[in-house]
């Protein structure tokens, strides 16, 4: 089998028992990382079993294209989320992925639940599982220094405290910079009193035609040095703070529309990064140098300032200063936790009293939800559990999911992938939607509605239209492209598709097509559906204070996209697939 590792890896914590399955059994339909992710969960995971529950399986996959291509870097996680009870998942880099592959597998599967704290070790298909009793209560970065001290080639999934202690917007952590954070996975891991997965591999992987392989690298290199987006890497963490600043107009979030320091914090966070980033780095394979390297208080670390990070802690905490920012920034991560969700979190209790934006309140605070100490306990819930708890109205998406990046209520696509996405987020379906730059690139982003969709109205933040349906179905189906390929979905929209599928073929020897790709897309998005409905949870909600207030959704045009958006998925009007549907996809056994 080219290309791939060819073996899965299943442990059971309970049993200590460790098996393998053939990778083969799931690649011709599934291609590979949140495809083959998404069929074991749904094939493994009983109907009944919620995040914490043993029988949840956390599930690490690879795809095919994983170590051979630019920007092959990638490797899905997936299992039932803590924070939305649908199926959760988050993509991850860095060099964990690879390290996997070259170890022999193409994934890792975790059921069960250890007696006591334990990490796995795997290298070169060996596999062991060993005491974390000396590591447990170790942050995420503690945890990766002291499993690693002296052997830098070792790589490493963990989870900090707050995966320990159940904070559902725990995330995994694979290295000071890649975190698998969306949807409260390290609560997953830490249920299973997993602290860390240690990985060593240096068998490697054989391609098909590595001849032809050459000839596909080379030609993905060159689309992607040539893009706009390798262009804008190159004074990434100078300029894009002050940039969020514009792209997010004409909103926030749900706290204030307007913040009158916005301006000078974004001038100062330039002058911070200008003067303390001492270099960049990418994740392996990668070409983009999307992450920068800033030293600050003695040490170096990475940072990317896409804007669920740093420019999240500036604007929607209002910390005008931008080494307290840094310090939150610094925190967050270490502890391996969503930063989004945190920043959310933070800012909701904020319109309590709980705490003072823009004060070292918010450290002690986070410090407090990592612990689950008093009232960090609630807050350690969840955005919408505490506002459950306290009375007070928040804002959320599908399944009590903080919203990413922004409020939802100016991005219209962003509103509908919300509602419908069956891991509650657009993370995984709407990066570098150009609804998003719409403020800042109005002709980039009518340019590129026009080539997808044949409308420059797909592009308006604000239409309701068909073409905005149309628009991010494909955009979702893309991104479920990438995660189940193992590429940077930022790569993936930089290069025509063909490409891939041309890279696709020398590395396993099996001819794909750019409409096979898509309709690979369509089945796996068609499974996530059907794992929630056999969950329990077919509902496509967003919190009731969305649509309120002076800025806010049109419930009816909403409801009128959600029914497009199910009949373009070949599903009913109550987001059921149909049977045609299941049968054309090859799902009809599960009719």
């Amino acid at each position: 089998m080219f290309g791939y590792a060819g073996k899965i890896l299943f442990i059971d914590l309970t049993s200590r028992v460790v098996r393998t399955e053939p990778t083969e059994k799931y690649a011709a339909d599934f291609l590979g990382g949140r495809g083959i992710a998404t069929k074991i969960a749904y094939d493994l995971i009983p109907a009944e079993a919620n995040a914490f529950d043993p029988e949840n399986a956390l599930i690490m996959m690879t795809g095919p294209l994983t170590s051979f291509v630019p920007s092959g870097s990638r490797m899905d996680v997936v299992a039932v989320s803590p924070v939305t009870g649908l199926i959760g998942g988050s993509s991850t880099g860095g060099e964990f992925p690879s390290a996997l592959k070259f170890a022999g597998y193409d994934g890792i599967v975790v059921t069960g639940k250890a007696e006591k704290p334990v990490y796995l070790r795997i290298e070169n298909g060996e596999v062991s599982i060993e005491s974390a009793e000396g590591i447990w209560g170790l942050s995420a970065f503690e945890t990766i220094d002291a499993l690693t001290r002296g052997h830098p080639d070792l790589k490493v999934a963990c989870i900090g405290r707050a995966g320990e202690n159940g904070v559902k917007f725990a995330g995994i952590s694979f290295s000071h910079r890649n975190l698998a954070s969306r949807g409260g996975l390290g609560a997953v891991m830490g249920a299973k009193k997993l602290k860390a997965i240690l990985v060593h591999g240096t068998r490697g992987v054989s391609p098909y035609n590595p001849l032809e392989l050459m000839s596909a690298f080379e030609d993905i290199q060159e689309s992607i040095t040539n893009s706009g987006e390798f262009l804008r890497f190159k004074d990434w963490h100078v300029n894009f703070v002050p940039t969020i600043l514009r792209l997010r107009m004409p909103y926030f979030g749900d706290y204030e529309r307007e913040w009158e320091r916005a301006e000078e914090a974004a001038m100062k966070a330039r002058k911070f990064f200008e003067e303390h980033t001492v270099g960049r780095a990418s994740c392996f394979s990668c070409p983009l140098r999307c992450w920068g390297l800033v030293e600050y208080g003695g040490e170096t670390l990475p940072i990317n300032l896409c804007q669920g990070t740093f420019p999240a802690v500036t604007f929607t905490l209002k910390v005008e200063d931008p080494e307290l920012a840094w310090r939150i920034y610094r925190k967050c991560q270490s502890e391996g936790l969503d930063m989004m969700s945190t920043v959310a979190v933070v800012a909701y209790a904020s319109r309590l009293g709980k705490v003072k934006l823009g004060s070292e309140e918010i450290l002690d605070f986070i410090e407090r939800i990592v612990k689950r100490e008093g009232e960090g306990d609630v807050f350690g819930e969840g955005i919408k559990r505490a506002s459950e708890h306290f009375g007070v109205p928040a804002v959320y998406v599908k399944g009590g999911m903080e919203s990413w990046s922004s409020d939802v209520r100016p991005f219209v696509g962003s509103a509908l992938i919300s509602a419908v996405a069956d891991s509650g987020g657009v993370n995984r379906a709407l990066y570098g939607f150009p609804e998003f730059y719409y403020y800042l690139k109005k002709e980039q982003a009518e340019e590129l509605a026009k080539m997808f969709v044949g409308d420059v109205e797909a592009a308006y933040p604000w239409s309701y239209s068909e073409s905005k349906v149309r628009f991010a179905v494909l955009w979702e189906n893309l991104h479920i492209i990438a995660d189940s390929l193992g590429v940077c979905v930022i790569a993936l929209l930089t290069t025509p598709l063909k490409l891939w599928a041309k890279a696709f073929k020398a590395v396993t020897g099996e001819g794909i097509t750019e409409d096979e790709l898509m309709r690979t897309a369509e089945r796996i998005r068609t499974l996530e559906r059907l794992f929630n409905l056999k969950h329990g949870n077919g509902k496509d909600d967003l919190s009731p204070r969305l649509f309120k207030g002076e800025v806010k959704l049109d419930m009816e045009k909403l409801e009128r996209m959600k029914r497009l958006y199910y009949s373009l998925r070949g599903w009913d009007e109550n987001g059921i697939p149909t049977k045609e549907t299941l049968e054309k996809l090859g799902l009809g056994d599960l009719a």
